[in-house]
């Protein structure tokens, strides 16, 4: 419990993170108003519309995780975390808590939000896109940790996330392109919201969590090997 009271004080005295919860509301929720104002009326994928600003909205996400840990190294507040809170495992957990938690209330607006303003959402797009947004989180904070520099964070995150439908996209090969699907987090997790065939609908969102899994699992294991005072 104090690690995660620890953790829960520096969001709160943090203008940066609170508002990173702000602006994942509006962008996910802007995009998605925007894409349904400007999709035909008969479109056959009205959860793909409505929720499209969850593609965008999940950079404030992953800058949101990465601010857990990262803003830390860069003012050297690292050193008093670890020593209030000695055990590496029990904060890398607990900044995985609050980050998940933080993201978790934001999609609780930004999703249901999107589906009223957009019609024909499915309550299986909506959920899924609430644990997609959760498990980025889980990703990003991982990476952090793995290589605690922001900016290196942010943009190995981003780049796992927006790079693969990129190359996918450029690769002419259907039989790639399918694999390419099954690997990339972001389009295996957003099947959720229906029309990414051949990943399920439901299946598609374990990409994401192993993703997550290795990330966190990288950055754990980081730490346990460095001598210098890590999460």
């Amino acid at each position: 419990m104090t690690a995660i009271r620890s953790e829960w004080t520096k969001f709160r005295t943090l203008p940066g993170l609170p508002w990173l919860v702000g602006l994942l509301v509006v962008v996910t929720v802007g995009v998605g108003a925007a894409a349904t104002a400007l999709a035909p009326c008969c479109d056959v994928l009205p959860s793909r519309v409505s929720l499209a600003g969850v593609a965008a909205g999940q950079a404030a996400a992953v800058a949101l995780a990465v601010g857990f840990v990262s803003g830390e190294y860069a003012t050297g507040m690292i050193t008093t975390t670890l020593l209030a809170v000695p055990g590496r495992g029990r904060l890398l957990a607990a900044k995985a808590l609050l980050a998940g938690g933080t993201t978790l209330a934001g999609a609780l607006v930004a999703i249901p939000l999107s589906a009223a303003i957009g019609p024909g959402v499915t309550p299986t797009a909506v959920a899924g896109s609430i644990v997609y947004l959760v498990l980025v989180s889980q990703l990003a904070l991982g990476v952090a940790a793995l290589v605690r520099d922001a900016a290196v964070a942010m943009g190995v995150t981003l780049g796992i996330l927006y790079g693969f439908p990129l190359v996918a996209r450029m690769v002419q090969d259907p039989g790639w392109q399918e694999r390419l699907a099954w690997i990339s987090p972001m389009e295996a997790g957003l099947a959720v919201q229906g029309g990414l065939e051949p990943v399920g609908t439901w299946a598609g969102l374990a990409v994401p969590a192993v993703w997550a899994a290795v990330a966190l699992a990288a950055g754990r294991a980081r730490a346990g090997r460095s001598a210098a005072p890590v999460v």
